[in-house]
């Protein structure tokens, strides 16, 4: 069986790209005037960007609304060629394994409500990312079924009894 190049461009590629990724993200922070440590690593094709330090609480305020953003433009800047950068995620001290765990028990504490009193119950506005954990958390769960309403960032889901 042959590897599909497209999902493994030219280490070198890759290489570069993930320094060009890196420097643009310093630049970024340093136009922001954060101070903000970086760390800068590609494993299986994606780019994992880690920042620490004294500004790491503005990262995370407003449901990590700026790490998010960060995340958003460098996804926009740099993954133009697909093959050339599959992904490029962006965290604070593990704080995207943390959500994630909070959003699953929320799903489960929520659906838990919903088959009690038998009535839909809306959850807040969320970003994709975190629609679709809370999405596949519903799907394991008997009795109840998800829905996403809305547009752009006040996009949020609904859970109904089944």
């Amino acid at each position: 069986m042959t590897e599909n190049p497209r999902l493994h461009p030219n280490p070198k590629l890759r290489e570069r790209s993930a320094q060009a990724v890196a420097e643009f993200c310093a630049q970024l922070i340093a136009a922001m005037q954060m101070e903000l440590d970086m760390e800068a690593k590609e494993d299986s094709g994606i780019i994992h960007i880690n920042l620490t330090g004294p500004d790491r609480s503005q990262l995370l305020s407003t449901s990590a609304q700026l790490l998010n953003n960060i995340e958003y433009l460098l996804n926009r800047v740099f993954r133009t060629d697909r093959d050339e950068v599959p992904g490029i995620s962006v965290d604070s001290d593990n704080y995207r394994q943390h959500r994630e765990a909070e959003l699953i028990l929320l799903a489960q504490m929520a659906s838990q409500k919903v088959m009690a009193f038998r009535r839909p119950l809306n959850l807040q506005p969320m970003i994709p990312r975190e629609r679709r954990i809370v999405h596949l958390a519903l799907a394991g769960i008997e009795g109840v079924r998800s829905q996403s309403n809305g547009e752009g960032e006040s996009r949020s889901i609904t859970i109904y009894p089944s």
